[in-house]
C-alpha cells in the first residue's frame, strides 16, 4: 500500500478486501450523512471517520444518526465505524459501541503502517485458512495407511466410512450381533 493519508490507506485495505466504495454523502431515508469515506460489503455498511480533522462529538453525532435511519429503514446491515487518527475519549467510543461496532485504528506509525493497519481491521475480512496438507484432505486415505496391523474387521470399518456413516453402523452392529447369535443357538441346543 503506497497511500499517503491514513484514510487513503483504510480506502485502499477495504477495496482491495472486496468492499464498494459509496459516494459521499450517505443517504439513507431522505437523510445524508458525510464520512471521510463510505464503504459497503457483503453485508457490512462501513463508515470511516478522521478524528483529526472531525470532533469526536460530531462524529459520534453521525454514527449515531446512522444507526438510527437504519433502524428505521429497518435494515439488517451491520455498521461498522473505523476512527482513523487520535483515540477518542472512553466514554464516546462507549456511546459509539452502543449502536455499532467501532474499530479505531489510531494514527498509523511510519513502521509497518500496512501491517497494523491489516491487524485492526481484519475484523472485517474473510478468515484465510491454510491450503489442507493431503493427510488432511484425505482422512480416511491417511487413517487406511496406518491399518497394517488391525482386524479385518475394524479394516472394513474404515473401509465402510467412505460410503457414509449409516453403512459403519449398519457393519458395526452385524459385528457386534454375529457372536450373540451363535450364544443364544447354542443356549437352545
Amino acid at each position: 500500500m503506497t497511500a499517503r493519508t491514513p484514510i487513503d490507506r483504510v480506502a485502499e485495505f477495504l477495496t482491495s478486501a472486496g468492499y464498494r466504495r459509496v459516494a459521499a454523502p450517505l443517504e439513507i431515508a431522505s437523510l445524508k450523512f458525510e464520512f471521510a469515506a463510505i464503504f459497503v460489503g457483503s453485508p457490512d455498511l462501513v463508515v470511516v471517520a478522521d478524528t483529526a480533522f472531525d470532533d469526536e462529538r460530531r462524529i459520534l453525532t453521525k454514527v449515531q444518526g446512522v444507526a438510527r435511519a437504519l433502524d428505521a429503514v429497518r435494515s439488517k446491515r451491520p455498521l461498522t465505524a473505523v476512527l482513523a487518527g487520535p483515540r477518542p475519549s472512553s466514554a464516546t467510543l462507549e456511546s459509539m459501541s452502543r449502536v455499532c461496532r467501532v474499530l479505531p485504528i489510531g494514527t498509523l506509525s511510519d513502521e509497518q503502517p500496512d501491517v497494523a493497519l491489516h491487524n485492526w481491521l481484519a475484523v472485517l475480512t474473510p478468515l484465510k485458512l491454510p491450503e489442507p496438507t493431503a493427510g488432511i484432505a484425505e482422512p480416511l486415505v491417511e487413517i487406511a495407511s496406518h491399518l497394517e496391523g488391525l482386524s479385518e474387521n475394524v479394516a472394513g470399518l474404515v473401509d465402510l466410512a467412505q460410503q457414509g456413516g449409516e453403512a459403519v453402523r449398519l457393519r458395526l452392529y452385524e459385528l457386534i450381533s454375529e457372536p450373540l447369535e451363535g450364544e443364544s443357538q447354542s443356549d437352545q441346543t
